[in-house]
């Protein structure tokens, strides 16, 4: 992974929301392993635990907390890139060009 993968973010997130691999695997409707992948390869390309397993489950690493916090951020900036080219679409379509 040559870049950050708004996936992964998305996947850790979950994970750390829901409090578990398997939780979140069941939410994306994906495998329990396969969401262990994205983790581990985020914790990767990050060269950082993001996570530890803990007797109720998992929690975020202090690294994690940081990465939760820009994640909500990054996600906001995602959401609303989406909603302007959207904006601009709907416009063009009504001019109809």
């Amino acid at each position: 992974m040559t870049t950050l993968n708004l996936g992964y973010l998305a996947t850790f997130r979950l994970v750390i929301q829901r409090g578990s691999f398997s939780a979140a695997a069941d939410v994306l409707g994906i495998s329990q392993p396969a969401v262990s992948l994205q983790i581990r390869q985020l914790e990767q390309f990050l060269q950082t635990r993001l996570v530890e397993r803990t007797g109720r489950g998992i929690k975020a690493t202090a690294a994690g907390e940081t990465l939760l916090a820009h994640g909500e951020r990054i996600q906001q900036v995602v959401d609303d890139a989406i909603r302007a080219v959207q904006r601009v679409d709907d416009l063009w379509q009504e001019l109809g060009l």
